[in-house]
């Protein structure tokens, strides 16, 4: 039995290209590129151009893959608030449905998503624990609009028999160290192997219809709870944002 194929979408951004380039070994992929073929994709790999908002070019792009794992599109340099709330709105809550509805109709059995810490962020603010089965808390309308992505993985999911995964990415930088010192506890930091980790197993638990999950290493359980991780991917971090060395 050959490896399984995997559509990545934002595969040219700094999560993709980690996953990229850790999980080769473990799957093929499909890559969902707006324009320009970055220099380190690998000669194996499938290359479609096209955006998540177009709801046929996804379909067509989606057929005959055994995942999707559908990455967040970063949104902070150089843009206001204003600018990020019209993408949010105007890209990615319809590219999530696009995405979901694309793998009903294509009948990919699972989705991976990447949403964010944000849709839980006002509890950082007061200093709270969140976990995943806390209200939602959005401190702007990115981590609304993830929220949204979460809430519509769950109706394809319940209704349709997807398996639809969440992963609230916290803080990934690309590299092997946080870059920023944080307190024992208080690390936001996810590395690129832990990385890895959470997206190979969301993809292989089977026995999980549905779930959310902080996206997170190590040395963060002041801010988040990562316990169902661990119970239901299996997710042991193997970095530790908080360590002494980082200082």
């Amino acid at each position: 039995m050959g490896k399984k194929k995997i559509f990545l979408t934002g595969a040219a951004g700094s999560l993709g290209t980690s996953i990229r380039s850790r999980m080769r070994a473990r799957y093929d992929f499909r890559l969902l590129l707006h324009s320009t073929v970055p220099d380190d994709v690998h000669s194996d790999d499938q290359v479609v151009f096209g955006s998540v908002a177009d709801h046929a070019a996804m379909v067509e792009a989606m057929s005959g893959v055994d995942a999707v794992v559908h990455l967040a599109i970063r949104r902070w340099s150089g843009m206001t608030a204003e600018d990020v709330a019209k993408a949010t709105l105007e890209v990615d809550n319809p590219g999530v449905y696009n995405i979901l509805e694309a793998a009903r109709i294509t009948a990919v059995p699972v989705v991976v998503f990447a949403s964010t810490n944000h849709v839980t962020g006002l509890y950082e603010k007061e200093g709270l624990v969140s976990t995943p089965e806390s209200p939602v808390r959005p401190d702007g309308v990115y981590g609304a609009g993830k929220a949204f992505g979460e809430a519509l993985g769950r109706f394809y999911a319940e209704r349709y028999g997807i398996r639809v995964i969440c992963l609230r990415v916290a803080n990934f930088n690309g590299k092997d160290a946080p870059g920023t010192r944080y307190e024992a506890g208080y690390s936001r930091w996810l590395s690129p192997r832990d990385l890895a980790q959470l997206v190979w197993r969301s993809v292989e638990a089977e026995h999980v219809d549905f779930g959310i999950f902080y996206g997170v290493s190590g040395g963060s359980e002041k801010k988040w709870d990562l316990s169902n991780a661990r119970e239901l991917l299996g997710y042991i971090p193997e970095d530790d944002g908080s360590l002494p060395e980082y200082g």
